[in-house]
């Protein structure tokens, strides 16, 4: 929003607390795009090295290598889904309007939670609707790992497709995994991080600052011991992030360090969020830090996913100690990035194993035959080949534009529609009930009789007290009660 500044009589923009969490999720979405990217076309960036004792090339080397590291930027998205969805809540609950913060904390959760669930669940519909009719066949027989392993398969019937649909609907909810859109699997954690918010701020919204940060620490230890290192310990940070972003961290002394930390947590974030999940002991760098894990981390801990949250933690908070890299993430390009980050991330996957191999694939399938055993029959492990490097670079760049083009169509014709949806149904779990049995006739009905004249008794004798008490107020005072 702009405003205009009476001393210069110019137009400036107006940055909300969370707006640098809109460009930084902006960045996240195209990342994990990229990530799956480099999975299906240079897969040897996985490892830090070529091999054991062989050199790295760039994009293997620390923050290079960010450009493959998909989980790093999905612990991204659960800080900050602790971080803004916190915000609001707290900021009533320090003004004193905890009622008003138990609303938001119900309306708002409802409402997330709808928006989350209804996109998905449409995407998935499609998606199954394309693989039904034979789209992703085609991408099954790519040299692209990642293409052709997430390309699944029609169903044997229709009875069975029905079942399937079903089957990884649910599957998306309850364990993460979702067979005809593969990147679904991190809807889950956002999904159980809204509702560690909601629980937490329900129980400690009428609690003192302090207090509830006391509480959050815990709970993140507590994340921390019991290896949730994907939610539990992202989503408790972005809490504490958001008690944090209410004071003028930046005024503490001595200054000098406090602008010099900000960068220093960035950039240590970006360097553990480099942590390869895998070959980690082939690189010099990398097999430090696996050593530091054994020291750091609990037994069992997925190291690349502790890795991952403390990084992804480092950087938000060096953003919040710095204005000039919030003022930085609030350019309107990361805005707009942030506000199709959604979409994108939904949309990438389908139109990847669709759109973007019939780009690359289709005209290098002419005239190709797969190789033959030596019975006689085709290999089964013989591609169409990728193509040179300038015509995949090009077609990548073309399939970007498309792909950001159809995201800001969904975020503005199918967003508001599946949000008057869940707003629609909000209204419906509202009323529901109102005119039946299910509504209490009497309020005194709603509690036991006894319960009740156990109350009225209570009052009354308060009444009596008082009444008492304001008798000896007036005595001491030396009036006359008759008069």
């Amino acid at each position: 929003m702009a405003i205009v500044d009476p001393t210069t009589k110019q137009s400036t923009l107006h940055i909300r607390p969370s707006n640098w969490a809109n460009g930084l999720r902006g960045i996240a979405a195209v990342f994990v795009v990229s990530s799956h990217t480099c999975l299906s076309f240079a897969r040897g960036l996985v490892p830090p090295s070529y091999a054991e004792t062989g050199d790295s090339a760039l994009f293997q080397r620390p923050f290079f290598r960010l450009v493959i590291q998909g989980q790093a930027w999905v612990a991204i998205f659960v800080v900050l889904l602790g971080f803004v969805n916190a915000l609001k809540p707290l900021q009533l609950a320090r003004r004193g309007a905890t009622s008003d913060a138990l609303a938001v904390l119900s309306s708002g959760s409802f409402r997330r939670i709808g928006r989350l669930i209804v996109p998905a669940t449409l995407v998935t519909f499609l998606t199954w609707l394309l693989c039904q009719v034979g789209v992703f066949q085609f991408g099954r027989r790519v040299d692209a790992y990642w293409l052709r392993t997430t390309s699944p398969e029609p169903s044997l019937s229709f009875g069975t497709a029905i079942a399937d649909l079903v089957r990884q609907t649910a599957g998306t909810w309850m364990y993460g995994e979702n067979a005809y859109d593969q990147p679904q699997w991190a809807l889950l954690s956002l999904h159980r991080g809204s509702l560690y918010v909601f629980m937490t701020l329900m129980a400690l919204v009428n609690t003192t600052p302090l207090f509830r940060v006391c509480a959050q620490l815990f709970l993140y230890a507590y994340s921390w011991a019991t290896l949730d290192g994907t939610v539990g310990i992202n989503v408790f940070a972005g809490m504490i992030l958001a008690e944090l972003s209410f004071y003028n961290l930046t005024a503490l002394q001595p200054r000098i360090l406090f602008r010099i930390l900000p960068y220093g947590l960035v950039t240590l974030g970006l360097y553990l969020c480099s942590y390869p999940d895998q070959f980690a002991e082939q690189a010099a760098w990398s097999s430090q830090l696996a050593a530091l894990a054994q020291i750091i981390f609990p037994k069992g801990a997925h190291v690349g996913r502790y890795y991952a949250g403390l990084g992804a933690q480092m950087i938000c908070l060096g953003i919040i100690l710095s204005a000039s890299m919030q003022r930085i993430l609030s350019h309107p390009v990361l805005l707009w990035l942030g506000s199709i980050s959604f979409p994108l991330y939904l949309l990438h996957g389908p139109l990847m194993r669709s759109v973007l191999v019939y780009l690359l694939y289709l005209p290098m399938s002419v005239g190709f035959a797969p190789a033959v055993r030596a019975d006689g029959t085709p290999d089964p492990e013989s591609y169409i080949p990728t193509p040179n490097p300038l015509r995949l670079v090009v077609t990548l760049v073309i399939f970007f534009a498309f792909l950001l083009y159809v995201s800001r169509q969904w975020a503005r014709h199918v967003e508001p529609r599946t949000g008057a949806a869940t707003a629609a149904f909000e209204w419906f779990s509202r009323s529901w009930g109102r005119s039946t049995m299910w509504s209490p006739k009497q309020k005194a009905e709603i509690l036991p009789l006894s319960s009740v004249n156990e109350d009225i008794c209570l009052r009354s004798e308060v009444g009596q007290a008082n009444h008492f008490r304001l008798e000896g107020d007036i005595d001491a005072r030396g009036y006359n009660r008759t008069n």
